[in-house]
Protein backbone atom coordinates (compact mmCIF):
# COMPACT_ATOMS: atom_id res chain seq x y z
CA UNK A 1 0.00 0.00 0.00
CA UNK A 2 2.84 2.42 0.78
CA UNK A 3 4.03 1.94 -2.78
CA UNK A 4 0.84 3.63 -4.01
CA UNK A 5 1.73 6.98 -2.38
CA UNK A 6 1.43 9.84 -4.91
CA UNK A 7 0.03 7.46 -7.53
CA UNK A 8 -3.36 7.91 -9.19
CA UNK A 9 -6.11 5.63 -7.89
CA UNK A 10 -7.58 3.37 -10.58
CA UNK A 11 -10.66 2.27 -8.62
CA UNK A 12 -13.32 3.59 -6.28
CA UNK A 13 -12.77 2.59 -2.65
CA UNK A 14 -15.75 1.80 -0.42
CA UNK A 15 -15.50 1.23 3.31
CA UNK A 16 -15.88 -2.47 4.22
CA UNK A 17 -17.40 -1.58 7.60
CA UNK A 18 -18.74 1.22 9.78
CA UNK A 19 -16.29 3.62 11.40
CA UNK A 20 -16.46 3.36 14.36
CA UNK A 21 -17.48 -0.30 14.10
CA UNK A 22 -19.50 0.03 17.33
CA UNK A 23 -20.42 2.68 19.87
CA UNK A 24 -17.28 3.88 21.63
CA UNK A 25 -16.62 6.02 24.66
CA UNK A 26 -15.15 9.44 23.96
CA UNK A 27 -14.12 9.89 27.58
CA UNK A 28 -12.77 8.15 30.65
CA UNK A 29 -15.70 7.75 33.01
CA UNK A 30 -18.81 5.61 33.38
CA UNK A 31 -21.24 4.12 30.88
CA UNK A 32 -24.74 4.32 32.34
CA UNK A 33 -27.56 1.83 31.71
CA UNK A 34 -30.61 2.84 29.72
CA UNK A 35 -33.44 4.23 31.83
CA UNK A 36 -31.17 5.48 34.61
CA UNK A 37 -31.59 8.81 36.39
CA UNK A 38 -29.02 11.24 35.01
CA UNK A 39 -29.65 14.24 37.23
CA UNK A 40 -27.18 15.78 39.65
CA UNK A 41 -26.79 13.75 42.88
CA UNK A 42 -28.12 10.55 41.23
CA UNK A 43 -26.42 7.40 42.50
CA UNK A 44 -25.27 4.71 40.06
CA UNK A 45 -24.11 1.22 40.98
CA UNK A 46 -20.96 0.26 39.02
CA UNK A 47 -20.97 -3.45 38.19
CA UNK A 48 -18.21 -3.92 35.63
CA UNK A 49 -15.59 -2.38 33.38
CA UNK A 50 -14.92 -1.85 29.65
CA UNK A 51 -11.51 -0.92 28.33
CA UNK A 52 -10.04 -0.56 24.84
CA UNK A 53 -9.54 -4.08 23.49
CA UNK A 54 -11.57 -5.72 26.25
CA UNK A 55 -15.32 -5.05 26.11
CA UNK A 56 -17.79 -5.59 28.95
CA UNK A 57 -20.01 -8.59 28.10
CA UNK A 58 -22.46 -8.58 30.98
CA UNK A 59 -25.78 -6.82 31.46
CA UNK A 60 -26.81 -3.71 33.35
CA UNK A 61 -30.19 -2.57 34.63
CA UNK A 62 -31.52 0.95 35.18
CA UNK A 63 -29.54 2.58 37.95
CA UNK A 64 -26.40 0.64 37.09
CA UNK A 65 -23.35 1.30 34.95
CA UNK A 66 -19.78 0.26 34.23
CA UNK A 67 -16.38 1.89 34.46
CA UNK A 68 -15.27 2.77 30.93
CA UNK A 69 -12.20 4.24 29.26
CA UNK A 70 -11.63 6.32 26.12
CA UNK A 71 -12.00 4.18 23.00
CA UNK A 72 -13.67 1.29 24.81
CA UNK A 73 -16.89 -0.30 23.52
CA UNK A 74 -20.10 1.03 25.03
CA UNK A 75 -22.34 -2.02 25.65
CA UNK A 76 -25.78 -2.06 24.03
CA UNK A 77 -27.43 -1.88 27.45
CA UNK A 78 -25.91 1.58 28.06
CA UNK A 79 -26.77 4.85 26.34
CA UNK A 80 -24.74 7.54 28.13
CA UNK A 81 -21.14 8.08 29.19
CA UNK A 82 -20.50 10.28 32.22
CA UNK A 83 -17.11 11.97 32.44
CA UNK A 84 -15.34 10.87 35.62
CA UNK A 85 -14.82 14.58 36.40
CA UNK A 86 -18.62 14.91 36.65
CA UNK A 87 -18.83 12.31 39.43
CA UNK A 88 -17.42 11.90 42.92
CA UNK A 89 -14.74 9.65 41.39
CA UNK A 90 -11.87 11.72 42.84
CA UNK A 91 -13.25 11.34 46.34
CA UNK A 92 -13.82 7.57 46.24
CA UNK A 93 -11.01 6.44 43.95
CA UNK A 94 -8.67 5.35 46.74
CA UNK A 95 -11.35 3.26 48.45
CA UNK A 96 -12.86 1.50 45.40
CA UNK A 97 -12.53 -2.28 45.12
CA UNK A 98 -12.98 -2.90 41.40
CA UNK A 99 -13.66 -6.59 41.97
CA UNK A 100 -16.98 -5.73 43.66
CA UNK A 101 -19.87 -3.38 42.76
CA UNK A 102 -19.53 0.14 44.12
CA UNK A 103 -21.57 3.34 43.95
CA UNK A 104 -20.78 6.68 42.33
CA UNK A 105 -22.69 9.95 42.57
CA UNK A 106 -23.22 12.33 39.67
CA UNK A 107 -22.09 15.87 40.40
CA UNK A 108 -23.59 17.27 37.21
CA UNK A 109 -26.73 16.47 35.20
CA UNK A 110 -26.04 14.42 32.05
CA UNK A 111 -27.96 13.76 28.83
CA UNK A 112 -28.61 10.54 26.92
CA UNK A 113 -25.94 9.90 24.27
CA UNK A 114 -23.40 12.17 25.95
CA UNK A 115 -19.75 11.36 25.18
CA UNK A 116 -20.48 8.47 22.80
CA UNK A 117 -18.95 8.10 19.37
CA UNK A 118 -21.81 6.37 17.59
CA UNK A 119 -21.30 3.42 15.28
CA UNK A 120 -20.88 4.64 11.69
CA UNK A 121 -20.92 8.34 12.57
CA UNK A 122 -17.64 8.92 10.71
CA UNK A 123 -18.00 6.44 7.83
CA UNK A 124 -20.84 4.06 7.02
CA UNK A 125 -20.27 0.58 5.62
CA UNK A 126 -20.28 0.73 1.81
CA UNK A 127 -19.70 4.48 1.74
CA UNK A 128 -17.31 5.67 -1.00
CA UNK A 129 -14.25 7.10 0.72
CA UNK A 130 -11.89 7.54 -2.24
CA UNK A 131 -12.74 8.02 -5.92
CA UNK A 132 -10.96 6.84 -9.04
CA UNK A 133 -8.53 9.49 -10.23
CA UNK A 134 -7.54 10.57 -6.70
CA UNK A 135 -3.85 11.19 -6.20
CA UNK A 136 -3.05 9.30 -3.02
CA UNK A 137 -1.50 11.34 -0.22
CA UNK A 138 -0.37 10.34 3.30
CA UNK A 139 -3.86 11.02 4.70
CA UNK A 140 -5.33 8.62 2.12
CA UNK A 141 -2.79 5.95 3.08
CA UNK A 142 -3.82 6.41 6.73
CA UNK A 143 -7.49 6.04 5.78
CA UNK A 144 -6.82 2.84 3.81
CA UNK A 145 -4.83 1.43 6.73
CA UNK A 146 -7.68 2.21 9.14
CA UNK A 147 -10.02 0.30 6.84
CA UNK A 148 -7.66 -2.68 6.68
CA UNK A 149 -7.08 -2.24 2.94
CA UNK A 150 -3.56 -3.40 2.10
CA UNK A 151 -3.66 -3.15 -1.71
CA UNK A 152 -5.28 -0.82 -4.21
CA UNK A 153 -5.17 -0.53 -7.99
CA UNK A 154 -3.36 2.51 -9.36
CA UNK A 155 -2.68 3.71 -12.87
CA UNK A 156 0.77 3.04 -14.28
CA UNK A 157 2.79 6.24 -13.90
CA UNK A 158 3.43 8.28 -17.03
CA UNK A 159 6.96 8.20 -18.39
CA UNK A 160 8.11 11.75 -19.06
CA UNK A 161 11.26 12.41 -21.06
CA UNK A 162 13.37 15.55 -20.68
CA UNK A 163 15.65 16.64 -23.51
CA UNK A 164 17.80 19.74 -24.01
CA UNK A 165 19.27 20.87 -27.32
CA UNK A 166 22.05 23.27 -28.21
CA UNK A 167 25.80 23.25 -28.95
CA UNK A 168 26.26 25.95 -26.33
CA UNK A 169 25.01 23.80 -23.45
CA UNK A 170 27.32 22.18 -20.91
CA UNK A 171 26.24 19.77 -18.20
CA UNK A 172 26.60 21.00 -14.64
CA UNK A 173 29.79 19.62 -13.15
CA UNK A 174 31.83 20.15 -16.29
CA UNK A 175 33.94 23.22 -16.99
CA UNK A 176 32.91 25.89 -19.47
CA UNK A 177 35.55 25.84 -22.23
CA UNK A 178 34.63 29.10 -23.95
CA UNK A 179 32.59 32.26 -23.53
CA UNK A 180 30.07 30.84 -26.00
CA UNK A 181 29.09 28.08 -23.59
CA UNK A 182 26.48 28.14 -20.82
CA UNK A 183 25.37 25.61 -18.26
CA UNK A 184 22.25 23.56 -18.94
CA UNK A 185 19.94 24.91 -16.27
CA UNK A 186 16.70 23.90 -17.99
CA UNK A 187 16.96 20.16 -17.36
CA UNK A 188 17.55 20.40 -13.57
CA UNK A 189 14.75 22.95 -13.34
CA UNK A 190 12.28 20.77 -15.25
CA UNK A 191 13.22 17.66 -13.28
CA UNK A 192 12.74 19.47 -9.98
CA UNK A 193 9.33 20.75 -11.11
CA UNK A 194 8.33 17.24 -12.16
CA UNK A 195 9.80 15.41 -9.16
CA UNK A 196 6.69 15.76 -6.99
CA UNK A 197 4.42 14.20 -9.62
CA UNK A 198 3.55 10.47 -9.82
CA UNK A 199 5.66 9.95 -12.93
CA UNK A 200 8.88 8.31 -14.12
CA UNK A 201 11.41 10.80 -15.46
CA UNK A 202 13.92 9.92 -18.19
CA UNK A 203 16.72 12.33 -18.95
CA UNK A 204 17.97 12.21 -22.55
CA UNK A 205 20.76 14.63 -21.85
CA UNK A 206 22.01 17.38 -24.14
CA UNK A 207 21.59 16.92 -27.90
CA UNK A 208 23.88 18.98 -30.16
CA UNK A 209 22.52 21.10 -32.99
CA UNK A 210 22.62 18.24 -35.44
CA UNK A 211 19.64 17.01 -37.45
CA UNK A 212 20.60 13.33 -37.39
CA UNK A 213 21.35 13.22 -33.66
CA UNK A 214 18.19 15.18 -32.87
CA UNK A 215 16.14 12.73 -34.96
CA UNK A 216 17.67 9.72 -33.20
CA UNK A 217 17.08 11.20 -29.74
CA UNK A 218 13.45 12.23 -30.37
CA UNK A 219 12.64 8.91 -32.04
CA UNK A 220 14.05 7.02 -29.04
CA UNK A 221 12.05 9.17 -26.64
CA UNK A 222 8.88 8.58 -28.65
CA UNK A 223 9.32 4.84 -28.18
CA UNK A 224 10.03 5.07 -24.45
CA UNK A 225 7.89 7.93 -23.17
CA UNK A 226 4.31 9.06 -22.90
CA UNK A 227 5.40 12.70 -22.87
CA UNK A 228 8.60 14.40 -24.04
CA UNK A 229 9.53 17.87 -22.78
CA UNK A 230 12.27 19.54 -24.79
CA UNK A 231 13.94 22.91 -24.49
CA UNK A 232 15.37 25.07 -27.33
CA UNK A 233 15.70 24.22 -31.01
CA UNK A 234 12.17 25.25 -32.04
CA UNK A 235 12.72 28.69 -33.55
CA UNK A 236 13.54 29.54 -37.18
CA UNK A 237 17.32 29.58 -36.91
CA UNK A 238 19.52 27.56 -39.23
CA UNK A 239 20.44 25.24 -36.36
CA UNK A 240 16.99 24.79 -34.84
CA UNK A 241 16.17 21.24 -35.93
CA UNK A 242 13.57 20.12 -33.43
CA UNK A 243 10.58 21.47 -35.36
CA UNK A 244 11.81 19.74 -38.52
CA UNK A 245 12.22 16.45 -36.66
CA UNK A 246 8.73 16.62 -35.16
CA UNK A 247 7.18 17.36 -38.55
CA UNK A 248 9.05 14.37 -40.01
CA UNK A 249 8.08 11.93 -37.26
CA UNK A 250 4.55 13.21 -36.59
CA UNK A 251 2.66 16.46 -36.69
CA UNK A 252 2.57 19.76 -34.84
CA UNK A 253 -0.85 20.59 -33.42
CA UNK A 254 0.02 23.95 -31.87
CA UNK A 255 2.96 26.21 -32.56
CA UNK A 256 3.66 29.63 -31.04
CA UNK A 257 1.84 31.25 -28.15
CA UNK A 258 0.65 34.85 -28.11
CA UNK A 259 1.74 36.31 -24.81
CA UNK A 260 2.57 39.67 -23.27
CA UNK A 261 5.16 40.05 -20.56
CA UNK A 262 4.38 42.78 -18.07
CA UNK A 263 6.99 44.02 -15.63
CA UNK A 264 5.80 45.49 -12.36
CA UNK A 265 7.96 47.72 -10.21
CA UNK A 266 7.18 47.86 -6.51
CA UNK A 267 8.60 50.75 -4.53
CA UNK A 268 9.06 50.08 -0.84
CA UNK A 269 9.51 53.01 1.48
Amino acid sequence: MLGSLNHILAQDIASPFDVPRQNLSAMDGYAIAKGSQLSESSTIEIVGESQAGSAYTGETAAGQGIRIFTGAVVPDCCDTVIMQENTNFADIRATVDKSRPYNITLTQTAKVDDNIRSQGEEIESGEAVLKIGKRLNPADISLLANLGISQVNVFQPLVVGVLATGDELVSIGNELQSLAQIYNSNTPTLKSLLSDLPITIRDYGIIPDNLEQTTIAVNEAMQDCDVLISTAGVSVGDYDFLTTVIETLGQINHYKVAMKLVSLLYLVN
